[in-house]
């Protein structure tokens, strides 16, 4: 298990499979809070509405190891 803290913000969130989750956009409450990556086409229209409907979020339990680049977790 790893701490939740401020630096991970920025990071992309892989699974264990090493597929991106999302990226982390920012820590409430001991957890990390993520946009989710669910394809090209759904990020333009992210961009294209304004809207933010795919915030996800990982615990501390979660997460297996934070590397320079990315946190990697057990399960989304």
């Amino acid at each position: 298990m790893q701490h939740i803290t401020d630096d991970i913000v920025g990071k992309h969130v892989v699974g264990p499979d090493g597929e991106r989750i999302g990226k982390v956009t920012g820590v409430e409450d001991g957890k990390a809070m993520l946009k989710g990556e669910t394809g090209v086409s759904a990020e333009m229209q992210d961009a294209l509405s304004g809207e933010d409907d795919e915030t996800l979020s990982v615990s501390a339990d979660q997460v297996v190891e934070v590397t320079d680049d990315e946190v990697r977790v057990s399960s989304p």
